[in-house]
């Protein structure tokens, strides 16, 4: 079988994970979202049993163990010639990964069970470590985004002229049944709780993960009201049924947003996934292909503040892989 051809035009990923792969048994399956991707069902009675729900024609798989999915997650980025990722998850496993290839934009979380200082944050931004603040795991603790106690992370990004990136929406299928996610709330993924926090931080550049799905029409308000603040698609492009994520992307356009926009794939154990998200937007009927390279490319060039050396360099042959 012929190889698939490398596209031509640069990918920017404004989501992607560097996970330890033991957190997902080596192997299991996920379905990406053109086929039948089902949403659990359960007795409340029931245990939660996630095989039942990854049963497709053409599953994509989780590498075997970390090397692998090192190895294959920066495979997959040649391939689909994804240039540069910002890419998020323990601060050794990145790393360890951009010691692999220069393709990645170090994040660093908080938000989570533990926060990382903010002294510890300046350090690793003093560093090269920490270039993106983020992803932000607020909506996972049941918390607001506005709580007091993440102001001063809030502070240091605008300070430090960084990016935050900020998830608002859906987490994996049945969250809040999902053992330690247990205080994921899906009342606190509403993007209009954000208002504080640009309003307080207008310098602030900040994106909000999954746009803030289901809940377009309040994330379409607030990018109305607030020119800074962009959203990405990960995740939502791959692993939610197409037709959903089309129509969301498309209610964002015809809004006028394409120019906030951003591609990401939010690959975490399933190195598949960065193609099968690229696919979600090429294969989208309404999208011109200007539009497509801004969302694949142009806009998130322009949120990072790529130079006209750093943009040039992306379209031409990568230096890492032959030509």
């Amino acid at each position: 079988m012929a190889a698939e051809p490398r596209p031509a035009a640069p990918v920017i990923d404004m989501h992607l994970h560097a996970f330890s792969a033991n957190e997902v048994p080596p192997g299991a399956p996920a379905c990406p979202g053109d086929q039948d991707v089902l949403v659990p069902t359960i007795d409340p009675a029931d245990e939660l049993d996630f095989s039942k729900f990854a049963k497709c024609a053409h599953p994509i798989f989780a590498s075997a163990n970390d090397a692998a999915l090192r190895d294959e997650t920066i495979a997959e980025m040649k391939k689909h010639n994804v240039r540069r990722a910002v890419t998020e998850g323990p601060v050794d496993i990145v790393a360890d990964w951009r010691a692999h290839t220069g393709r990645l934009i170090p994040g660093v979380a908080f938000g989570k069970r533990t926060e990382l200082s903010i002294d510890e944050l300046r350090r690793l931004h003093a560093a090269g470590q920490l270039a993106v603040l983020g992803e932000v795991y607020i909506q996972y603790r049941g918390h607001r985004v506005d709580d007091a106690r993440y102001a001063p992370y809030f502070a240091l990004a605008e300070e430090l002229d960084i990016p935050v990136a900020i998830h608002l929406g859906e987490g994996p299928p049945a969250t809040a049944r999902m053992p330690g996610y247990e205080s994921y709330s899906a009342a606190m993924g509403s993007p209009l709780l954000l208002e504080p926090v640009v309003r307080k931080h207008p310098k602030l550049r900040i994106y909000v993960m999954h746009y803030g799905s289901p809940l377009v029409d309040e994330m379409i308000a607030m990018m109305f009201a607030y020119p800074n603040l962009y959203v990405d698609v990960a995740c939502n492009n791959w692993a939610f049924p197409r037709a959903q994520f089309h129509e969301a992307l498309e209610r964002m356009v015809d809004a006028g947003m394409e120019k906030r926009i951003m591609f990401g794939s939010d690959q975490m154990y399933w190195p598949g996934a960065i193609g099968e998200a690229i696919k979600a937007i090429e294969t989208a009927p309404f999208l011109g292909e200007a539009q497509k390279r801004d969302i694949l490319y142009g806009n998130a060039a322009r949120f990072l503040r790529l130079t006209q050396a750093q943009i040039d360099s992306d379209h031409a042959p990568a230096t890492d892989e032959p030509s």
